[in-house]
C-alpha cells in the first residue's frame, strides 16, 4: 500500500467501522478491554463522559493511530468534550472538515451548533439551525432543530416565531403535547391573542385534562370570561373537564357565575344535574330528574334527562323500572345514537331479574330494529347463553348450531363450537364434549377459546412436550433478518453507538416512514433495531404487524420463529421485584401489560390512561397514597418503575378483593370493582366462562379473553415443569389461584 493511500483508508474507515459496528450488534463481540482505547469505548457507553475523556486522551498520547484519525472515535472525544462543558474545544472538532463522519455530516453541524448555543451565540444558533435544515431536508434532526428554535425563539420573547415552531411540533412524535399547548397559551396571551390563548387552554383541558398546567388554563380561560357569560358550548366544554378531574367546587362556582347572565337556563339546570351524577348521587339525581322533566323544553335535555333517569334506576337496584325507563327511552328516541345499545341493556337487565324469556324478546327486537348494529351477532349468541344459564342445554345447543351452520367468520365459528361443546359438558356427554373442543385446537394461539380448548384436551406430558418446542424455538432457533439489511440500517444505528438511543430512535422514526412497501422481512428487521434500542413498545407493533399481514392465516408452526418477540419479555427486572413483593404472578402483569399498551411505556389513551400498564390519574392517586409515594405530575406515570409498581400493586389488591379470582381481578381492572360487584351478583355458578361471557360491556369482555389467553401462555413458558400429569384442570386452576409465589426470572 502507497503512502498516497493511507488518507483515502481513513476516508473509508467510517463505512468499515459502521459496517464492523452492524456486525457487531448482530453476533455480538467479545473485545479486550487491556488498552485505553476500549477503556474509552466502555465508559462512552456507560455514560461516564469524563471517565471517557481521559481514556481517549490518553490513547492519543500512547500514538495509537487509530483513535487519532479515527473519526468516530474522534466524534466520540467531541461529545465528551459537549458533556463535560468543554464546548470550545468539542466545537473545534465537531467543526473540523477532515473528522467528519461520511453520512453523518449533519450531526457534527448539529452539535457544533450546540456547543455554540450553550457559548451564548444564540442568534447565530438560529442562523445555522435553519441552514441545517436547507442543507440536510431528509435529516432526522429537523425535528430536533424545530425544538430548538421553538425555544430560542421563546426565550428571546419572538412570540410569533416562536408559536410557528411550537405549531410545527404538534405534529411530530416524540413530544408532550400537553407542554406544547401551555407554551402556546403563553405565547398567544404575550401576542394579546386572547381568542387564540382560550383556544389552546381548551384543547388543552380536552385533551390533557390531568396536565400540569390545566387547572392554570381553566383559571386562565374563567378570568376571560369575568364580565361576561360563556356560550353554550364553551360552558359545556369547561364543565366536562372539570366533571373529569373531578372539581366539584369550581362547577359550583362556574354556574353561579353563568347564572347570573342566563339566570335558571335548561343548560344550567342539568349540569346542576349532570353534577350530580358524576358525584354519584344517584337518588338525588334521580328525584331533580322527575321533578325538573317538564321543565325543559330543548329535546338534547330532555333526551339526557331521560337516560339519566333510565342510568339512576339501575344504579340504584331498581331494575324493573330501569327497564321501564330504557323502553321509553328507546321509543321516545328511536333514531338516537343509544337507541340500539338500550335495547342491548334492557335485555341484559332483564336476564338480571330473572326474566329470561323477556331478555330473548329485546334482544330479538334489538336485532330487528336495528340489523347493522354492532352488537347484532352478540345479541344473537347471548340467546343461546340465555338458554344456558337456564340450564336448558338442547335450546342453547340448537340456537348456536344454528348460527355455527352459517357464521363464515373464523372467531364466532370458534366461539360457537366452544360454547357447544360446554352443552355436552354439562350433560356428561364427554366424547361431544372433548369432539368438538378437538375441532378448534390446530391454532391454540388463534384466541382464547382455541387455547383454553387446547390445554383442556392434553395431558400434562403433553403439555410439557408441547411448551418444550416453544422454549426450544424461543432459545435455539435465532432468527434475523438484521444482517440483510445492514447498510439500510447503518445511519440510526451509528447514531445509537455515538450518540444513544433518544437520537437513534428519531431516525427509525423517519426510516420507518419511508417503509410502507417494505417488505415483511425488512419490518422485522426493524423490529430488531428498535428492540435492541430498547424502544419495545415499537419494537413489538412492527412484529406484530408482519404477523398479522403474512401469517395470521397460516399453520402456528410456520410462526413459531415469532412467538418471542409477540410473547417477550420486556421490563423484567421490574416485573420479577413487583411480582414477588405483591405475591402474584409475573405472568400476570406481563399479559396485563401486553393488553395494555404492547409495551409502550410513553402512550397516554383516549381515557386518559397512562404508561405501561395504563393507569389513570385518579387511580395513581390514590395507589400512590397508600403506598406512601409521591405523586405530583402524571409524566411518573411514564417512568416504567412507577406505573409497574402501581399497576401490580393495583392488580394484586384486585386479586384479594376477588379471592384470587383472576377474571374478576382483570374484569374490575378495566371496567372498575362496583360494575365486577354488580356483574358477580347475577350468577349463581363458579363458571367463570360464564362469567365473562355475561360481562355486560363488549371491550371489557375482549379485555378479560385476551388478556387471559396471554396469562395461560406466559404461564406456560415461564413455569413450564409444573404441570400436573392431569391437566384437564390447568387453566381454570391458575386463573382462580394464580398465588404461587413462583416469581422466578425468565432467562
Amino acid at each position: 500500500m502507497s503512502h498516497r493511500s493511507i488518507p483515502d483508508l481513513f476516508r473509508r474507515l467510517p463505512i468499515l467501522m459502521g459496517m464492523a459496528l452492524l456486525l457487531a450488534l448482530c453476533l455480538p463481540l467479545q473485545a479486550e478491554d487491556s488498552n485505553a482505547y476500549f477503556k474509552a469505548v466502555q465508559h462512552y457507553e456507560a455514560g461516564e463522559y469524563a471517565e471517557a475523556l481521559a481514556a481517549f486522551q490518553q490513547a492519543e498520547q500512547d500514538s495509537d493511530v487509530f483513535v487519532i484519525r479515527n473519526p468516530q472515535a474522534q466524534f466520540k472525544k467531541a461529545y465528551c468534550l459537549y458533556r463535560t462543558g468543554q464546548y470550545p474545544e468539542a466545537m473545534a472538532i465537531f467543526q473540523s472538515p477532515e473528522l467528519a463522519i461520511e453520512g453523518l455530516e449533519d450531526y457534527s453541524a448539529f452539535l457544533g451548533i450546540r456547543c455554540q448555543l450553550v457559548m451564548g451565540d444564540s442568534s447565530e444558533s438560529i442562523s445555522q439551525l435553519k441552514a441545517l435544515k436547507e442543507k440536510y431536508p431528509r435529516s432526522a434532526l429537523r425535528i430536533t432543530a424545530d425544538s430548538l428554535l421553538a425555544e430560542l425563539y421563546y426565550n428571546r420573547k419572538s412570540w410569533g416565531q416562536a408559536d410557528a415552531y411550537y405549531r410545527k411540533l404538534l405534529r411530530y412524535r416524540g413530544f408532550d403535547k400537553g407542554d406544547i399547548y401551555s407554551r402556546l397559551i403563553e405565547i398567544a396571551r404575550n401576542l394579546n391573542a386572547s381568542k387564540t390563548a382560550i383556544s389552546h387552554s381548551l384543547k388543552l383541558l380536552k385533551k390533557y385534562p390531568f396536565h400540569s398546567e390545566s387547572k392554570d388554563a381553566y383559571r386562565f380561560v374563567m378570568s376571560r370570561y369575568k364580565d361576561k357569560r360563556l356560550t353554550t358550548r364553551r360552558l359545556d366544554e369547561v364543565f366536562r373537564y372539570l366533571g373529569k378531574t373531578a372539581q366539584y367546587q369550581e362547577i359550583d362556582d362556574l354556574l353561579v357565575h353563568q347564572g347570573k347572565y342566563d339566570g335558571e337556563s335548561e343548560q344550567i339546570r342539568w349540569l346542576r344535574i349532570r353534577k350530580m351524577y358524576l358525584q354519584k348521587q344517584y337518588w338525588k339525581t334521580f328525584q331533580a330528574c322527575n321533578a325538573q322533566r317538564k321543565t325543559f323544553q330543548q329535546i338534547k335535555y330532555l333526551r339526557e334527562v331521560d337516560i339519566h333517569i333510565a342510568r339512576c334506576n339501575m344504579r340504584l337496584g331498581f331494575t324493573d323500572k330501569a327497564i321501564a325507563a330504557y323502553d321509553v327511552f328507546q321509543q321516545r328516541y328511536p333514531s338516537d345514537r343509544l337507541a340500539a345499545e338500550v335495547l342491548w341493556v334492557i335485555a341484559w337487565l332483564s336476564e338480571d331479574n330473572g326474566n329470561i324469556e323477556q331478555a330473548r324478546k329485546y334482544y330479538q327486537r334489538m336485532i330487528r330494529l336495528y340489523p347493522r348494529y354492532e352488537f347484532v351477532k352478540e345479541a344473537r349468541f347471548r340467546i343461546g347463553l340465555s338458554y344456558y344459564r337456564t340450564e336448558d342445554w338442547d335450546a342453547a345447543r340448537d340456537t348456536w348450531m344454528k348460527h355455527l351452520a352459517t357464521e363464515r367468520e373464523d372467531d364466532w365459528q370458534t366461539r360457537y363450537t366452544f360454547w357447544v361443546a360446554k352443552t355436552y359438558l354439562a350433560q356428561d356427554s364427554l366424547n361431544h364434549y372433548l369432539r368438538y373442543l378437538n375441532d378448534i385446537t390446530d391454532e391454540p394461539f388463534d384466541s382464547y377459546y382455541n387455547l383454553k380448548a387446547f390445554l383442556l384436551t392434553r395431558n400434562g406430558g403433553e403439555i410439557r412436550q408441547f411448551v418444550d418446542s416453544l422454549l426450544w424455538e424461543m432459545h435455539h432457533k435465532q432468527t434475523s433478518y438484521l444482517p440483510r439489511y445492514l447498510e439500510y440500517f447503518q445511519r440510526p444505528l451509528l447514531v445509537q453507538d455515538l450518540l444513544g438511543d433518544h437520537y437513534a430512535q428519531r431516525e427509525l422514526r423517519s426510516l420507518a416512514g419511508n417503509m410502507k412497501k417494505a417488505d415483511w422481512e425488512m419490518t422485522f428487521a426493524l423490529g430488531e433495531v428498535n428492540e435492541r434500542m430498547q424502544n419495545y413498545g415499537r419494537a413489538y407493533r412492527l412484529y406484530r404487524k408482519v404477523f398479522l399481514e403474512n401469517f395470521v392465516a397460516s399453520d402456528w408452526q410456520e410462526w413459531m420463529f415469532l412467538f418471542k418477540y409477540l410473547y417477550p419479555f420486556h421490563f423484567n427486572q421490574e416485573v420479577n421485584d413487583y411480582a414477588r413483593k405483591w405475591n402474584i404472578t409475573p405472568a400476570s402483569i406481563w399479559a396485563v401489560m401486553k393488553k395494555e399498551s404492547a409495551f409502550e411505556a410513553q402512550i397516554m389513551s383516549y381515557a386518559n390512561a397512562y404508561g405501561l400498564m395504563q393507569i389513570i390519574p385518579p387511580t395513581a392517586d390514590r395507589l400512590s397514597g397508600s403506598l406512601g409515594l409521591p405523586f405530583e405530575d402524571v409524566k411518573r406515570l411514564y417512568e416504567p418503575d412507577f406505573n409497574i409498581k402501581l399497576g401490580s400493586f393495583y392488580l394484586s389488591e384486585l386479586l384479594k378483593r376477588y379471592d384470587g379470582n383472576l377474571y374478576h381481578a382483570l374484569a374490575a381492572y378495566n371496567a372498575g370493582e362496583h360494575r365486577v360487584d354488580r356483574w358477580k351478583k347475577r350468577l349463581s355458578n363458579e363458571d367463570d366462562d360464564f362469567f365473562m361471557e355475561d360481562i355486560e360491556f363488549e371491550q371489557t369482555r375482549k379485555y378479560v379473553r385476551g388478556v387471559m389467553k396471554y396469562y395461560w401462555t406466559y404461564h406456560l413458558l415461564i413455569h413450564p415443569y409444573t404441570m400436573p400429569e392431569n391437566h384437564s384442570s390447568f387453566p381454570d386452576k391458575v386463573a382462580r389461584e394464580p398465588w404461587l409465589n413462583q416469581t422466578e426470572k425468565f432467562e
